[in-house]
């Protein structure tokens, strides 16, 4: 087995997951995954088997693996754990950023507003969805990323993946419902951080993660 076989059949199964092409709790089968993937059983396996230490993959014993299910639970958990550290991460950006570190966020800010414009001006498809959560992402790891704890950083990037399949079914569901924003808080949170507001910026970061995390529980679980 190559390891770039591998890492295909691991990034490509890891992206079906997160993006929601496989559903949660469903089946994940090494002989249909192969012909999906056109490999061979062993990088499916090894695939699986990273994944499963991830969290993305459910293994009940012999019978075979199954894409994890989404949980209030374990949502409530990945949020809790994520408020944490990117609004610590976020205080610690404020201080050590540079010049740099701002241009970075405002890159970011102005491929956000470009892709959410195109979004709600049509019906919320997979793609246009696909395309907010990644430059949601991008804009929210800029605010962080003169944090000088590598550690910290990567944690929050693995919560941030495991949160990505919530808000992406939270996203769907909505569909052309969904509007924009009255008060946009990235903009808010961006000037208060140039501005090197820490607890300003902080508190509103907190008070916008904590209203996203309300809408998705409002939408998939009420």
């Amino acid at each position: 087995m190559k390891e770039t076989d591998s890492s295909v059949a691991y990034l490509r199964l890891r992206g079906d997951i997160l993006d929601g092409s496989i559903e949660p709790s469903s089946k994940l089968s090494i002989s249909l995954l192969t012909g999906k993937y056109e490999t061979s059983a062993a990088p499916v396996r090894e695939a699986l088997s990273r994944l499963s230490a991830e969290g993305l993959v459910a293994r009940k014993g012999q019978r075979g693996y199954w894409a994890a299910p989404v949980s209030l639970e374990e949502f409530k958990e990945v949020s809790r754990l994520r408020l944490m550290l990117e609004v610590d991460a976020f205080r610690q950006s404020i201080e050590h950023g540079s010049l740099d570190w701002e241009a970075e966020i405002a890159g970011a800010r102005h491929r956000e507003m470009t892709i959410r414009k195109q979004a709600f001006e049509n019906d919320m498809g997979g793609d246009k969805v696909g395309s907010l959560i990644k430059e949601n992402r991008r804009f929210h790891m800029a605010l962080i990323s003169a944090c000088p704890s590598v550690w910290q950083l990567r944690f929050i990037s693995t919560l941030f993946d495991q949160s990505e399949r919530f808000r992406r079914l939270s996203l769907i569901n909505k569909g052309h419902k969904s509007k924009e924003e009255s008060v946009d808080d990235h903009q808010l949170i961006m000037d208060a951080a140039f501005r090197r507001e820490i607890d300003e910026a902080s508190n509103l970061l907190f008070n916008h993660i904590e209203r996203s995390n309300a809408q998705v529980i409002e939408t998939l679980f009420d």
